[in-house]
């Protein structure tokens, strides 16, 4: 059937055929080239060298320290939102947005200027020495990184648990305890493993808070890295991208079959108007104060951004001026660089991702599946894997891009390419095939179908899937790291280049500058979004 299908529409075959060998191409080669690079005596080394097994211990512990962390102070966040009549929801919902539109390190940047040897609290108000550096600072960093990651899963599935079911339990003589207990929380069980796999998959492929902060703390990015950077040892720079990839290739898996298999809807007849069951006072303002002070130590971490790139000399001069942002004029290309190889990329992962969404979701091509799976591979890669698999299978013929502009962007088109293809995938399924089957009854073919009708219906998914990516990209540094070269830099490298030099003022002037372009790219889609809503209306 699916043979016939494709005889009759050439045009079909081939773009099926294009598609195909570009995901196997720039989504399989690169992962085959780094798992077979190295031989069976340097994967050996992963039971008998002692730093290796220490740096994957570490990782462990970090993903689940830092993730039960995240997955609390996100449950916490959630709860108070949304069963909680509280002051300041919207603050609060701000404060979530934040670490998401920002680079993945600058948690650490901002912890180092508050609480380092020449930080802002430690040094100018509490004239104290802290050593910050290692796993605790690094906890501290990750668990503020990646909670709004795991609130987002846990306030949709929250939102969605029938309030009405606690008062049936209190009217049949539950305590509160009770009730949260044996009611409230299995509703939400779903939402809360969805949002800890989410966490953990982040905080396990993290790269840019362990570079900054972790100190002799090794952990299996940063010891892949400084293999390859360091030591010029590409079989163990393999090897331990490869036992970082094995780790979260399960959690992918786990979070794809099984929570995403789940419905977090409860189906329980017709909506209920009833308002959750009050909070004791006491339980009320103490998460209430809880989410203040998180709120206010992540308003701490951009305002010291802020001071910082006005800061004459961090440390020991703290009056105002203007000549860290010398370092944002003189860093203007990598600015740029970051700017046009976000553009570029989202484009294209918008472009690949809305054919493959289509070609899976319309088209019976006999290979579905096995498209669906190379759209979402990229999604279970870390970071720093992919952009290894990168350098080693395009350093030479026949497609030799190392150092690039080509490489960067291909690089972060394919890591963005399952953001865009969810995003995609979910705006076809709502809409009904009887459009389609009305435009191909009047001689449209398929590709006119797909541009007059389908593409301008699917304006909304497709504009919140460039957006997601240019902010990832524009923020990413681990996927680069191994790819970029002098004419090629982008701001993220040249802010982790600032830090680590020491160079406080113009590090924070370069990532203040990052977070306004990525604001304004959210604002702008934000309008655009809310114009096309009311041209529909």
């Amino acid at each position: 059937m699916a043979i016939k299908k494709l005889k009759r529409e050439p045009v079909l075959f081939l773009v099926l055929a294009a598609v195909l060998a570009t995901a196997c191409v720039f989504v399989l080669w690169p992962v085959v080239k780094v798992v077979s690079y190295p031989g069976a005596a340097d994967y050996l080394q992963l039971l008998t060298n002692e730093r290796w097994m220490r740096a994957g211990l570490n990782s462990l512990f970090m993903t689940v320290l830092s993730t039960a962390s995240c997955t609390a102070l996100a449950f916490l966040f959630a709860y108070s939102i949304v069963r909680l009549d509280i002051p300041l929801k919207g603050f609060f919902r701000f404060i979530t947005l934040l670490p998401v539109v920002s680079p993945p390190f600058i948690v650490a940047l901002s912890y180092i200027l508050l609480f380092g040897r020449q930080g802002l609290v430690s040094k100018h108000l509490l004239h104290l020495n802290l050593d910050i550096y290692g796993w605790q600072g690094l906890w501290l960093v990750q668990t503020i990184t990646f909670f709004p990651y795991a609130f987002t899963v846990i306030h949709g599935v929250m939102q969605a648990a029938a309030a009405h079911l606690e008062h049936a339990a209190h009217n049949l003589g539950a305590s509160r305890w009770q009730a949260f207990r044996h009611v409230f929380l299995p509703l939400c069980r779903p939402g809360i493993a969805g949002g800890a796999l989410i966490a953990a998959m982040n905080v396990l492929a993290d790269f840019g808070n362990p570079m900054i902060i972790a100190g002799n703390f090794a952990l299996l990015p940063t010891e892949a890295y400084m293999q390859m950077s360091g030591w010029f040892d590409l079989s163990a720079a393999s090897v331990l991208s490869t036992a970082l990839l094995v780790p979260a290739l399960v959690l992918f898996l786990v979070n794809r079959l099984w929570v995403g298999k789940r419905s977090y809807v409860t189906v329980t007849g017709k909506e209920s108007s009833l308002k959750a069951y009050p909070a004791p006072p006491a339980l009320k303002w103490s998460l209430f104060a809880c989410c203040l002070f998180v709120s206010l130590f992540v308003l701490a971490v951009y305002g010291v951004l802020v001071y910082g790139a006005f800061a004459r000399t961090w440390g020991y001069d703290w009056s105002l001026t203007l000549q860290n942002m010398k370092y944002v004029t003189a860093k203007g290309s990598e600015l740029w660089n970051s700017i046009r190889f976000a553009a570029v990329s989202s484009l294209g992962a918008v472009a690949l991702a809305m054919l493959l969404a289509y070609l899976v979701q319309r088209k019976q091509v006999g290979i579905n599946r096995l498209l669906d799976v190379l759209a979402i591979l990229p999604g279970a890669v870390p970071g720093v894997f992919l952009g290894l698999g990168f350098a080693m299978a395009f350093n030479g013929p026949p497609f030799e891009l190392a150092g690039t502009s080509a490489i960067m962007v291909l690089a972060l088109l394919f890591w963005n390419l399952p953001t865009c293809y969810s995003a995609c995938l979910a705006g076809l399924q709502q809409i009904g095939r009887s459009l389609e089957e009305a435009s191909l009854n009047l001689g449209g073919g398929t590709l006119r179908t797909l541009r007059s009708v389908l593409l301008p219906l699917l304006r909304g998914p497709i504009l919140s899937g460039f957006t997601l990516s240019f902010l990832r990209s524009v923020t990413c540094l681990s996927v680069i790291i191994f790819l970029y070269s002098s004419s090629t830099s982008v701001g993220t490298i040249s802010i982790l280049s600032l830090v680590q030099s020491g160079v406080w003022g113009g590090a924070s002037a370069l990532t203040v500058t990052l977070i306004l372009i990525a604001f304004a790219l959210l604002a702008a889609s934000r309008l655009i979004l809310f114009a096309y809503d009311r041209r529909k209306s």
